[in-house]
C-alpha cells in the first residue's frame, strides 16, 4: 500500500523578525516625497520596513547593486521628467531614465519581486520627444511581474509642485505663454491612493494614472487670472490632448477625489482668506501701537 507523504504547511511569517520590506527610489522628488509620507502614515503599512534611494541623499541609482535583504516590493519613482528639457538633452535623459534603471529592473526580475515604476502618459506617443521615448523603453524592458505607472499631469496646490510644472507656474505667475492643449490633471494625493491599491494588486503591464477627464490649459489659466498670456500655436513634441483611461484603476476600487478647477478655485479662496486674516492682525497690531503711544503722551 502506498502512503501519500504529508506536505508541510508553510509557516506564517514572523513580522517582528522578518518585516515586509519596501524599497522606494526617488523618495525626495515631488511625487516620491508625497507617496513615501502617505505610505508611512497608512496603518496598513505601519509594520513595513521602508528603505529609500535618492540622488539628493548622494545615492545614485546607477550604483544600485543587489542588496543584502530581499524586498517584497520596489517602487521606482526616480527619473528625469522635463519633457522640453529632454529635447535639448536627449542623452542625459537616456542615461538617467534607461541605463540607470537596468539594475533595479534586473534585480526585481531575477528575484521575482513586485515592481511598480514611474512611466508617463507620454509613452502612448513615445516618438514625439526623448523623455517619452525613455519611458516607452522602460515599459519594454520591465520584468513580467511589474506595473508601469503612466502618470498624467500630477499637481498639488500651495506652490508645492515642481517649479517647471505649468500648474506651479500659473500659481506663481511665471508662465510666459499658454497653449490650446487639453490635459488630465491628477492631484498627487489621488496618485498616492492609486499606488497603495496597485501595490497589493495582481495587475501587470501598464496603467493610466489620471482622472479620465481633460481640462483645457486656457480654462485652468483663467482660474489663476493668467488667461491674458499669449498663446503658442506650434508645440512640436507635444500632443494636443492627453487623457487617461481609468478602466483599470476602477477595477481596484480607485476613483478620483480632486478636480483641478475646483481645487484651484478653493485654494485661491483659502489664500485670500489667509491674506485678509494677516492684514486684519497687522491693522490691529498697528492700532494697538497707536493707542499705547496716545496713552504715553497723555501721561
Amino acid at each position: 500500500m502506498r502512503y501519500k507523504s504529508k506536505k508541510k504547511e508553510p509557516q506564517p511569517r514572523d513580522l517582528k523578525k522578518d518585516p515586509y520590506r519596501l524599497l522606494i527610489t526617488g523618495h525626495k522628488g515631488f511625487i516620491g516625497s508625497y507617496v513615501s509620507e502617505f505610505i508611512s502614515n497608512d496603518p496598513i503599512y505601519q509594520d513595513f520596513k521602508i528603505d529609500c534611494i535618492d540622488l539628493q541623499d548622494g545615492n545614485d541609482l546607477g550604483d544600485f547593486t543587489r542588496p543584502h535583504v530581499r524586498y517584497d516590493c520596489v517602487l521606482h519613482l526616480a527619473a528625469f521628467a522635463a519633457l522640453r528639457e529632454s529635447i535639448e538633452k536627449p542623452n542625459h535623459f537616456w542615461v538617467n531614465n534607461v541605463e540607470k534603471s537596468k539594475g533595479i529592473f534586473k534585480y526585481c526580475e531575477v528575484n521575482n519581486i513586485r515592481l511598480l515604476y514611474a512611466s508617463s502618459a507620454g509613452a502612448k506617443d513615445w516618438w514625439l520627444n526623448p523623455y517619452a521615448t525613455t519611458k516607452r523603453v522602460n515599459e519594454a524592458m520591465a520584468p513580467y511581474n511589474s506595473l508601469g505607472l503612466r502618470f498624467f499631469n500630477v499637481y498639488r496646490e500651495g506652490k508645492t509642485s515642481r517649479p517647471d510644472m505649468l500648474y506651479r507656474m500659473l500659481e506663481e505667475g511665471t508662465a510666459t505663454y499658454l497653449t490650446r492643449h487639453y490635459r488630465d490633471w491628477i492631484h498627487v494625493h489621488d496618485v498616492a491612493r492609486a499606488i497603495v491599491r496597485l501595490m497589493i494588486s495582481n495587475m501587470v503591464g501598464t496603467v493610466d494614472i489620471g482622472t479620465g477627464k481633460a481640462t483645457g490649459v486656457l480654462e485652468l489659466a483663467k482660474v489663476f487670472g493668467q488667461d491674458h498670456l499669449p498663446i503658442k500655436e506650434e508645440t512640436p513634441g507635444e500632443p494636443d490632448t492627453l487623457v487617461a483611461d481609468t478602466t483599470k484603476l476602477e477595477e481596484v476600487g480607485w476613483y478620483p477625489t480632486y478636480n483641478v478647477i475646483e481645487s484651484a478655485t478653493e485654494w485661491l479662496q483659502i489664500e485670500k482668506e489667509m491674506e485678509n486674516d494677516e492684514s486684519s492682525k497687522l491693522d490691529a497690531s498697528q492700532q494697538e501701537g497707536k493707542e499705547a503711544e496716545t496713552e504715553t503722551a497723555s501721561t
